[in-house]
């Protein structure tokens, strides 16, 4: 008996060596660096991954002109070291904009450790929002709710990397958002392989969601829910890039994955559509291209959800879902002494984007985690932003916007079956009549937007907002238009210099 708990002892310390030696070259998307990461995209086509349409963390910025001094680690040159960063942030305005709070209090540590190829990070954050948050599933009666944001481990070689654990993702060629895989629901673990080259860029992730709190996925008749995703992306030099994305999330009764949706190098939408497999299947297209210059960027998502090849089939009735995401910018095009840049981006999602029928619903096939959608926020959608933006003295930024969005009743977690301005076809599982778009009473908001934020080194970084919006119909609820501006503040303090060395 000793002989074993000692053994056990031994296999427990390995794992637990091997967790703490992990490869890293960034920050997590968690940190206080995100909003100057991506100002930093648009100011100077910066970019997180060789292709442009992965964004899981934050690179050095030393090579920058503008906040060229943000990464104070990576001024050291260091090779392996043991990095910790704490930080505590607060904001605090006149609209209640977060749970029906005015502010909020958020803290976040990161432990970063490096050793040859290997990387370990763990980033544990407490936030005030979690205790008015209907969506977050876990306790709120500890006194303090925390969660783990990223916690996984990293190998990397000289053309990709595997990894396994729990980490912010968002593929797109937008920093801050995806059609297909966002970083807006809490994060999940999984494994994932990525193998990029000088023309290429492929990464195939999947993951086995958790049993608890299924019914925030409406999922009633205890299915096991899976997500499974791979994207390719061409590089095409100087020019940009653009390829392709499929993911789906699928269900088992007995447990067991379907090896065919786990096969990396597979068509999920061939085995979806031809009836070898069963699920949610999204068919994504993304670009990232300055045909003409470096300074204009056109980017874009177009994402397909129940893509119908026909009509025959009894339960292919319904018309295909989709949505889009359409950007340009254009960066220091005037003669100022500042990086600058203009952009503009509309975005649609369609009324039952992310959505199944009941009978998918009830095996928990939508595309949620916890209730949140894997992609965009929201369906039955669309807005428009037109933004000016720059950097000053390395270290200051503010933006300008002018925003118009519509947001109809509709909602990822809506049944295709309980609409009320719709009718139901006979013969046609789940099919419904399209009505307008956006559907029911539409909230509509026009305003514009000004913003400016600052940092001092890796100590401390301030942000103050002043929005000018007119609403109408709030919360979808018939009312005129009425005039709701917001003015917030934050100040975040951190401390980047708790670190390590082991290089010789």
């Amino acid at each position: 008996m000793q002989k074993l708990k000692k053994s056990n002892f031994i296999i427990y310390f390995i794992f637990f060596i091997l967790f703490l030696f992990f490869l890293v070259y960034s920050f997590d998307l968690n940190n206080w660096r995100f909003p100057y990461y991506v100002i930093s995209s648009k100011l100077e086509n910066y970019q997180s991954s060789k292709s442009g349409m992965f964004w899981d963390d934050i690179k050095t910025l030393n090579d920058s002109i503008i906040f060229s001094d943000l990464d104070l680690i990576y001024n050291k040159s260091l090779s392996d070291y043991w990095y910790i960063e704490p930080q505590i942030s607060g904001l605090l305005g006149n609209v209640n904009e977060y749970f029906s709070k005015n502010y909020f209090l958020n803290g976040i540590l990161s432990n970063n450790i490096k050793f040859k190829n290997f990387f370990t990070r763990q980033v544990v954050i407490t936030d005030s929002r979690y205790y008015d948050d209907p969506l977050y599933p876990w306790l709120k009666n500890r006194g303090i709710s925390a969660r783990f944001s990223e916690a996984f481990l990293q190998f990397n070689f000289n053309c990709g990397f595997l990894r396994a654990g729990r980490i912010n993702r968002n593929w797109s060629p937008f920093a801050d958002r995806s059609l297909i895989l966002s970083n807006y629901p809490y994060s999940y673990d999984g494994f994932e392989l990525a193998l990029f080259s000088n023309f290429f860029e492929f990464r195939h992730f999947f993951t086995a969601f958790p049993q608890e709190n299924i019914s925030l996925d409406l999922d009633i008749d205890g299915y096991s829910r899976y997500l499974t995703a791979h994207s390719l992306n061409f590089i095409l030099g100087k020019f940009g890039s653009i390829g392709f994305s499929e993911s789906v999330v699928f269900t088992r009764k007995s447990g067991f994955p379907d090896i065919q949706y786990i096969n990396p190098v597979s068509v999920y939408f061939t085995t979806n559509t031809n009836g070898e497999g069963s699920g949610n299947l999204m068919l994504c297209t993304q670009w990232k291209l300055h045909p003409f210059t470096d300074k204009i960027d056109l980017l874009g998502q177009i994402l397909l959800d129940d893509i119908q090849v026909d009509n025959n089939g009894p339960q292919d009735m319904e018309p295909n879902h989709w949505a889009g995401d359409f950007g340009i910018v254009a960066r220091n095009i005037l003669p100022l002494n500042l990086k600058h840049a203009f952009s503009l981006e509309y975005r649609y999602c369609s009324r039952w984007l992310y959505t199944v029928s009941d009978n998918c619903s009830n095996r928990g096939e939508r595309y949620t985690y916890l209730g949140k959608s894997l992609g965009y926020p929201l369906n039955d959608s669309d807005s428009l932003n037109l933004s000016f933006l720059f950097g000053i003295k390395k270290q200051i930024a503010a933006n300008a916007d002018f925003f118009y969005s519509r947001i109809g009743e509709n909602r990822t977690s809506s049944y295709w079956n309980d609409t009320k301005d719709s009718t139901k076809t006979p013969g046609a599982l789940g099919y419904r009549i399209e009505p307008k778009f956006p559907s029911g009473v539409v909230q509509r908001t026009i305003g514009f937007n000004l913003e400016a934020r600052t940092y001092f080194k890796g100590y401390a970084d301030a942000s103050i907002k002043f929005c000018n919006r007119w609403i109408e119909n709030q919360n979808n609820i018939t009312n005129p238009f009425k005039y709701s501006p917001i003015v917030s503040a934050s100040i975040s303090v951190h401390y980047p210099l708790l670190l390590f060395n082991f290089s010789k």
